[in-house]
């Protein structure tokens, strides 16, 4: 093979994984624990079209629900002049007085709440455009067996001291993944823990930008109650499954919570 030939390769690979890295590191950088002293999920965030100065964090519904209080703690992390990053927990308000401040589908279980307090470091929030409507799925091409990723905090498990979520890799488990309408939710093949709800579900778009195609709801389990002489138990069985909602509808509770009148 001409030399040519292996440096247009060379390139051509080193291009590929650049834009690859590209679009997980955004993933990252936008995902964040959620926590209260009870349970720890994962959340992450959006911005609208410019204009609109607030953020939006998105998780599951039964995430704030089983928050007590008004408030919960938002794990964000605040880069060094090193470089290296440094774990920042960060109390924001979820509830007025009892009142939930979050806007919750009234179909799914997700939620989304706006953000209109600055946070006290930069955020690199995904634009909401990043959360695929049905026309993108179909341009991906997505479909059973197609391959994904997931973003999550499983069984409160940061991936180091500064508070980065931990990827993991699964495929899309069920057919047919469209129409939407239809389809709210989809299985996912992965291994599936407590703290993995609000966790996005991703790949690279064909321009390998991020593209967020659901949020993990829930592990799905087995089952099995079993009698014994004296007690009865109920036995779980993890199935390596996860239950996504599609992303469409994230968008749409982002717009339903940045019109003036929600809050």
């Amino acid at each position: 093979m001409k030399p040519l030939r292996l440096l247009f390769l060379y390139a051509t690979f080193a291009a590929s994984a650049s834009s690859a890295a590209d679009f997980a590191t955004q993933m990252v950088e936008a995902t964040f624990k959620l926590f209260h002293p009870d349970s720890a999920a994962t959340c992450f965030l959006l911005r609208r079209e410019p204009g609109d100065a607030a953020l939006y964090l998105a998780t599951a519904a039964h995430v704030l629900e089983r928050t007590k209080g008004d408030t919960a703690v938002l794990v964000l992390r605040e880069q060094q002049t090193d470089g290296a990053f440094k774990r920042r927990d960060h109390t924001i308000a979820i509830r007025q007085k009892g009142k939930p401040l979050w806007v919750q589908s009234k179909t799914d279980d997700a939620a989304v709440l706006k953000l209109t307090e600055p946070l006290p470091v930069p955020v690199a929030a995904l634009p909401v455009t990043a959360l695929a409507d049905e026309a993108q799925i179909k341009a991906s091409g997505l479909r059973v067996c197609s391959p994904l990723f997931v973003l999550t905090y499983p069984n409160r498990t940061e991936g180091n001291p500064a508070g980065f979520p931990l990827a993991r890799s699964g495929i899309i488990a069920s057919h047919p993944l469209l129409p939407i309408a239809a389809q709210r939710t989809f299985m996912a093949d992965f291994t599936t823990f407590a703290g993995d709800s609000g966790g996005p579900a991703f790949v690279a778009d064909p321009s390998s930008k991020p593209l967020v195609i659901g949020m993990v709801l829930a592990q799905i389990n087995q089952e099995e109650n079993v009698t014994l002489e004296f007690e009865k138990r109920t036995l779980r069985h993890p199935l390596g499954l996860g239950k996504i909602l599609h992303a469409q509808f994230l968008r749409e509770l982002v717009e339903q919570c940045g019109k003036p009148e929600t809050h």
